[in-house]
This record gives C-alpha cells, sequence and structure tokens, in this order.
C-alpha cells in the first residue's frame, strides 16, 4: 500500500489538458513499486495522468520523481496547474547543445585576508576534482578551466598592483538598497552564472562592561551611541551610568565594517570623542574594567566579555551564536562575496563558487576567523524558548489559528540554519540563497535525513501588509522557495527519499527583523525546519 505525501500548496487547482505533448516522461518511485513511461495528459491536485503505450495510467505526483525533457515542459507551460513541487523529484534529462561561451575575470581584494579565503577555495577546488572541466594552475595564480563538452573556457586571475580588475572579493550586506537581480527565487536557483556568490560570513560582538544591564540594544541605537547622541545607559532602560564607547583604529578592519555595517546605514558619523585603542584584546580589558563601556569587536577578541543581543529595526534582539550567525538571523554579519563586473557566460564559475558554500571549503575558510557555514541544527533550548512564546502571545482574531498551527507543527521538529530571502532580490541576497540552497542540498543527503520530512516555513512582515495578507505572503513565499529547490537539487532529494512540505506564519514570532536590499512592502524570510 502506498502512502499518498501531498507536498502541493492547498491553492493547487486543476484545469483541463489543452494539448497532448510530445515530449515523453518517465515517472518512478523510490522504493521501484511505481515505473510508468509516457506523455503526461492530466492532473488534479493529487494524481498525474500518463498517456502511455498500454493506455492512461494515474499515479500520485508526490510519491515519484519525473525523469525527462517533458517533466520541465509541461511544469513551464503549466496547463494543468502542475509544478516542480507537486513531485518527489524532478531530473531533466533533455539532451541541450553546447551552451558555450568564454569568461576572462581579474580579481582584486578589498583586505588582505579575503586573498587567503579566495585562495583556499579556488585551491581545494582545483586539487579535489569537483568539475568535469580541466583545471590548469600556473605558477603565478592564473586558473584556467576548459570543459570541451560545453565549449566552455574560464580563466581567473589576481589583480597586480595597480592593474584593473572586474571581479572583487569584499564583505557586503544584506540589507540596504540595491536594484532587483531576481525575481523569483528559481531564478537564482537554476542560474548558470550569478553575478554574486558568498564565500564565507563574519560577525562582529557588542561587548559591555559588568552593572550595564539592559536586554539588547539595537542598530540603530549603536549608531546613536557612536555619534554620541546616547550618552547614558538610562536612555536604553538601563542603570544611571554614562555610555563610554571605545573604537579600534581607522585603518583596522573591524573600524571599517562598524562604518559600513552601522553608521553609515543611519547616515551619522562617529563622534571626535570616542576613544580609540590599538587592538581588540586590549578594547575587550578596558571594556571590562571601566564602567559603562562598550565597544564592537571581532568574535575571538571578545573572549568572555558580556555580549548584547543585537537587533534590527524592529524589536527582536538576537543573541550572538554561531547557529544565529551562520543562519542570518544575527544583524551584525558581513557576508563575503565574489561579485562580478558583469554576470558570467559560462557555468564554470557558478560550479566553482558552490563549491565555496560545501563543507571542504567551509572547513578551510573557518580557519580565517569565518563562521562555518555548513548546515547545523539549532539548540533545542533557543527553538523551545521561541515556541513557547506563542503559549503566551498576544495575536489578532486571524493570527491565533495560525500560532497554534505554529507551535504544533514545529514542536517535535529542529530548525536547519539554512536560511533563504523571499522575493525579488539583489544579486547579493541572491548570491546568499544560493550558498543557503547548497547547504541544504548537502545536509539533506546525509544518511540521518533518510525519509525525513523538511519543511519550508515562511515568515514575512506584517507591519505594512497586515495579518490576513502576511499569512497568505508567507505561504506563497515558502511554496515558490520549494519549488526552486526542488529544481535545484532534484536527485538529493529523490535518492534520499525526502518529503518537502510548506507552510506559512506571516508575521508571527520571527526570530529576526525582515531586512532586505530591494525595496519591498512584504520583505520574506524562509527557514528550515526538519522532522
Amino acid at each position: 500500500m502506498i502512502t499518498i505525501k501531498n507536498i502541493t500548496a492547498a491553492l493547487m487547482c486543476a484545469v483541463a489538458p489543452a494539448a497532448l505533448f510530445a515530449e515523453p516522461v518517465e515517472l518512478r518511485s523510490i522504493d521501484g513499486f511505481i515505473s510508468v513511461d509516457g506523455e503526461i495528459v492530466g492532473y488534479n491536485g493529487t494524481m498525474v495522468s500518463v498517456e502511455t503505450s498500454v493506455g492512461r495510467v494515474s499515479v500520485p505526483a508526490s510519491q515519484v520523481v519525473c525523469y525527462g525533457a517533458g517533466c520541465d515542459q509541461v511544469i513551464s507551460s503549466n496547463d494543468f496547474g502542475l509544478t516542480a513541487a507537486a513531485f518527489q523529484g524532478v531530473v531533466i534529462q533533455n539532451e541541450v547543445a553546447p551552451a558555450g561561451g568564454t569568461d576572462e575575470f581579474v580579481v582584486s581584494f578589498t583586505a588582505p585576508i579575503f586573498d587567503t579565503v579566495y585562495n583556499s577555495v579556488v585551491g581545494a577546488y582545483a586539487l579535489t576534482g569537483q568539475s568535469e572541466a580541466s583545471i590548469d594552475v600556473n605558477s603565478s595564480g592564473r586558473i584556467t578551466m576548459e570543459n570541451p563538452a560545453s565549449n566552455e573556457l574560464a580563466t581567473l586571475q589576481v589583480a597586480q598592483a595597480g592593474e584593473p580588475s572586474n571581479a572583487v572579493v569584499s564583505t557586503v550586506a544584506l540589507k540596504g538598497s540595491a536594484p532587483a537581480s531576481y525575481d523569483a527565487p528559481v531564478d537564482w536557483a537554476t542560474a548558470t552564472g550569478l553575478s554574486d556568490q558568498l564565500l564565507g560570513v563574519r560577525a562582529f560582538a557588542v561587548i559591555v562592561a559588568p552593572g550595564v544591564d539592559v536586554d539588547g540594544v539595537s542598530m540603530t541605537e549603536l549608531a546613536g551611541i557612536y555619534a554620541g547622541e546616547i550618552k547614558n545607559w538610562s536612555e536604553l532602560g538601563g542603570p544611571d551610568l554614562p555610555v563610554l564607547p571605545l573604537q579600534l583604529p581607522t585603518n583596522s578592519t573591524v573600524r571599517a565594517e562598524l562604518m559600513k555595517l552601522v553608521m553609515e546605514p543611519a547616515g551619522k558619523s562617529i563622534a571626535s570623542n570616542v576613544l580609540t585603542m590599538a587592538d581588540g584584546i586590549s578594547i575587550a580589558s578596558s571594556v571590562n574594567q571601566f564602567a559603562g563601556a562598550i565597544s564592537i569587536v571581532s568574535v575571538e577578541d571578545a573572549d568572555d566579555s558580556i555580549t548584547l543581543a543585537v537587533s534590527g529595526e524592529c524589536d527582536a534582539p538576537v543573541e550572538l551564536s554561531d547557529f544565529n550567525v551562520i543562519s542570518g538571523d544575527y544583524p551584525l554579519i558581513r557576508p563575503l562575496m565574489i561579485s562580478f563586473d558583469a554576470v558570467p557566460e559560462t557555468t564554470l564559475l557558478s560550479g566553482m563558487f558552490d563549491f565555496a558554500a560545501g563543507t571542504t571549503a567551509q572547513r578551510l575558510i573557518a580557519a580565517e576567523g569565518f563562521n562555518n557555514l555548513t548546515a547545523a541544527a539549532q539548540d533545542d533550548t533557543e527553538k523551545n524558548r521561541r515556541l513557547n512564546r506563542l503559549l503566551g502571545g498576544t495575536f489578532e482574531e486571524n493570527e491565533r489559528l495560525a500560532a497554534a498551527q505554529m507551535f504544533q507543527r514545529l514542536f517535535e521538529a529542529e530548525r536547519l540554519s539554512p536560511t533563504m530571502i523571499g522575493g525579488t532580490t539583489s544579486g547579493v541576497e541572491g548570491g546568499w540563497n544560493r550558498a543557503m540552497f547548497e547547504n541544504l542540498k548537502v545536509a539533506i543527503s546525509g544518511s540521518e535525513m533518510a525519509g525525513r520530512e523538511v519543511m519550508f516555513v515562511g515568515f514575512t512582515d506584517n507591519a505594512m501588509i497586515g495579518g490576513d495578507a502576511a499569512l497568505s505572503a508567507s505561504a506563497a513565499s515558502a511554496e515558490e522557495m520549494l519549488g526552486a529547490f526542488m529544481r535545484y537539487a532534484p536527485a538529493a532529494i529523490a535518492a534520499n527519499n525526502v518529503t518537502l512540505t510548506s507552510v506559512g506564519f506571516g508575521g508571527i514570532s520571527p526570530t529576526t527583523c525582515f531586512d532586505g536590499q530591494v525595496d519591498n512592502a512584504n520583505h520574506s524570510r524562509v527557514e528550515i525546519w526538519v522532522q
């Protein structure tokens, strides 16, 4: 007996077929009980109908992997209301002419350490034979990748002093203002070339002196402190104690990140009377000694100092932890990206920098002071704290049922760190999301994930659009993200018999603020939960 696992959205509808399709498909279940060859001719929301040599056969879409060019053809036409999310997996096997193309990029770095990270990634990629292309590295570090089968050629070399570059490795922001690069998740998920790709993430800690009794601090408040506008901790609900901000020298990386992360978005400058100290260790020692002191330092320099939770523009303080950093929940982070002046023409470069999000490359990158992006599970204590807030929360009438459903659905599940930015996205956001997909693909391929349910859980800011609209938008965003992942990792999904589902909870109990680069009234985030 086969159990039907419905992974389609409730809004999916069935319509009459317009025409038969010439491209055949093969529908095959993981357990081998279902194997059907023919042309897709119908779908009613649960069963997909196939015209075979022995007549019309109907099978549950969610129980089979769809193989062949006909899968892509019928999904893209959507005559039956059939999407990739309806299938357990989709594998396109059509023969296409080689795409061809040539890429030649000269890479520069905004800080010396980024050169080390870049070399670690491309060196490991070349040495571990990750690509079908032949890879040659010459004595000057010039990398040449060539794939005769696809007629593709790509070269990368590091810019010499004074030489212009057309690609840069630098830290970037996930909030701010940038033009839209991708209209929907499937665009960055299936793109052969991306303008930006993620290499790593580094975080910064807000440390304070003993006796500064506040629950957390927002990015706006940090800007006010360093601008000299907030002078006493009582202004932030703390004790009647003068605020004493400390900073690193202007030529330090952390000082530069403080400006880009905190001061520039707020349109403020650091006050001239802020004390400057030589290094992070000295600052951490001084903060522990001087009453009312505060500073922003690298995580490794924070050591055993008291750290504050940080929130964006909303009232959602996030504690500094490895999980909160690599999930993007913690706002005081700077993703490290390689950004190209023009979108690469070949698949060779996207393959190399997709590799950067994998386990092998991330171990090397973490050794340079960055957080390891490899997918991790959230601590049960933090998960339970969040869910328990639902029991005593105050919700609009239309959100109460959703809050109860959220508690029930997620209580026995665990959250994984990959977290995506939904909707229309900039190049930077698309690069973040692509790395999260790569992390998730690796995670679901592990033996411990076999047969499990992977939930795409959407959250949307309800401040601008209201509770009802936010619930609908979050559900749509989660379903859209699920469909994109089906296109990105069909083989991994099918091989491990993973079931995908999606659900949206609007603005109920988000973990962080909904920041984004593209101007949008319904920013959303999609979390990954498994059970």
